[in-house]
């Protein structure tokens, strides 16, 4: 994933000015606050660099390899030693600042790349490392620690809005699905033509992320995405071979289940749409069994209009201590459960 953003010039230039910036800082930071018998410049900014280069490694996916997690912290953790070393032990703005920056900056960037437990245990080293270090009592630890106040606001920030953009995007692309059954009601009154069309958008609709993703990005899928494919395709399947009994509630209620396990299978031998108030039971009817369930098989199965039962719900646990149950709900919308 991050390759390909390498591989485009404008990632690049934004890492190098930030190095020329950071570097500038640095001159400026170890020329005016450090102590007279600070470590030489080259083994301050060797130590800096070397944590920094396992993050900003150019890997295929997000997330660093785990064999380079152990090793970013020793390397961290000795740079910010090395650093400390570097300042008085009466700790300033001033001759924090340049450390504060680049070490926030690092755990940003660990949690970032999805790895939240390392980038706060990093952090938390940084800033307790740092009030041990401290050693003036004129001016307490109680108020350098005020110095960590936005490093830790941005660290909140790293930690919680990658999540809410996720979730957000999941949102947007169940959506997409549901409006595969927004027209359904339309389609006995167009030709055949229109039908297929129509169909055509539809799964479209259902399947460009997923299409997309497996045709531009060379990156391996990962387990999260794989069933993120399966569950599309088991959604897309529902809409074709339930097209009169899957509503939107049905569909995310199905969807839930199948990331706990449940199998699940919808039929409609019927061909046309339910009466109203067969459609309202068997909503509610099937939101619940979804909802109730932990695993085994649940199947919905619609039968034509000439048949005693419309719609049969039946929940098999697969499992010899818990026996099957089903739900008969009539052309009528009566409910029978056995």
């Amino acid at each position: 994933m991050l390759v390909k953003h390498y591989r485009n010039w404008l990632l690049p230039l934004m890492l190098a000015l930030a190095v020329f910036l950071g570097l500038i800082a640095f001159y400026l930071w170890y020329t005016n606050y450090t102590v007279p018998l600070a470590p030489h410049w080259a083994q301050v900014l060797g130590a800096v660099t070397l944590p920094a280069l396992l993050i900003y490694l150019p890997v295929s996916k997000l997330r660093i390899p785990d064999l380079f997690l152990p090793l970013f912290l020793i390397l961290g953790i000795n740079s910010i030693e090395t650093t400390l070393r570097s300042i008085s032990h009466s700790l300033t703005f001033a001759n924090l600042s340049w450390p504060l920056l680049v070490y926030t900056l690092l755990s940003v960037s660990l949690v970032l790349r999805r790895h939240m437990v390392y980038g706060w245990l990093f952090f938390t080293s940084f800033v307790l490392l740092t009030l041990n270090w401290h050693a003036n009592y004129f001016n307490a630890r109680l108020t350098l620690a005020s110095e960590f106040f936005i490093p830790t606001a941005l660290m909140l920030v790293a930690t919680l809005v990658p999540k809410q953009i996720e979730q957000a995007v999941s949102k947007t692309r169940q959506a997409r699905g549901m409006r595969v059954l927004a027209d359904s009601g339309r389609a006995e009154e167009q030709d055949m033509s229109q039908v297929a069309t129509q169909r055509v958008q539809e799964v479209r609709t259902l399947t460009e992320d997923m299409l997309h993703r497996i045709a531009y990005n060379p990156s391996p899928v990962t387990p999260q995405e794989m069933d993120e494919f399966r569950f599309t395709e088991a959604q897309l399947r529902d809409t074709i071979r339930g097209r009169y009994i899957v509503n939107q509630q049905i569909l995310d209620a199905a969807w839930l289940a199948r990331q706990r396990g449940v199998k699940v299978d919808i039929l409609d031998e019927r061909g046309s749409a339910l009466p109203p108030e067969v459609t309202k039971t068997l909503t509610q009817a099937a939101v619940d069994l979804f909802d109730n369930a932990l695993g085994g098989t649940i199947t919905i199965r619609a039968f034509p209009a000439d048949d005693r039962s419309a719609v049969l719900l039946v929940h098999d646990g697969n499992s010899e201590e818990e026996e099957p149950s089903a739900i008969d709900i009539s052309q009528t919308g009566q409910v029978e459960r056995f």
